[in-house]
């Protein structure tokens, strides 16, 4: 496999094939991550397809001296939260998301370890239908701020650079964040809250 800052260099340079391997790179991600913010796998999709244009259009102003992920994760966070914020609408339930898509919920954090066999993929849909409900109280840069934090692993400062917001902000979001969902899983999924301090 090519490494991924000569396929960025090529890409810029106008080469497509590299600019399709560096799509089927990140493809898997732009989409996971628009889905935990838009909710819907519809919208992630179209929203991710977005993302590649923009990606395209604008990579002449990456530094190479600076990470790419972070980088390009701005570009879907932003598109993510414009999409959202326009659509003004409730996520799909993900039991339509998947006969519409003809595909499962990628939650990209559950390891099928924790989730073996036939079930695992109607758990991860459950799972989808929970967090979209219970996300749907969290403002935009919240919903952005957990999903960087608690579904992609990204660390706080990175985080604070890809939002252009200070690491303690960012901090401050995710507590919040979780505040709210966790007391919003206990008064709707009061089975999945058991065993939770309140």
């Amino acid at each position: 496999m090519v490494d991924e800052r000569v396929l960025i260099r090529l890409s810029r340079e106008g080469d497509h094939a590299a600019f399709g391997q560096l799509v089927a790179l990140k493809r898997e991600k732009a989409f996971r991550i628009a889905l935990n913010i838009v909710g819907s796998e519809i919208d992630a999709d179209d929203v991710a397809q977005m993302a590649f244009i923009r990606l395209w259009s604008s990579l002449e102003r990456f530094d190479e001296n600076s990470r790419f992920d972070p980088w390009f994760c701005r570009i879907v966070v932003n598109l993510s939260i414009d999409w959202y914020r326009t659509r003004k609408r409730a996520p799909l339930d993900p039991l339509e998301a998947v006969e519409a898509s003809g595909g499962g919920a990628v939650t990209g954090a559950l390891p099928d370890a924790i989730l073996p066999g036939a079930d695992a993929g109607l758990m991860r849909d459950e799972l989808r239908r929970i967090f979209n409900r219970l996300a749907m109280e969290l403002a935009p840069v919240q919903r952005v701020v957990f999903t960087l934090r608690e579904i992609e692993g990204m660390p706080s400062e990175e985080i604070a650079k890809v939002l252009e917001i200070r690491p303690s902000t960012v901090r401050n979001h995710i507590m919040a964040a979780r505040r709210i969902l966790q007391d919003q899983l206990r008064k709707l999924y009061p089975e999945y809250a058991r065993g939770m301090r309140p």
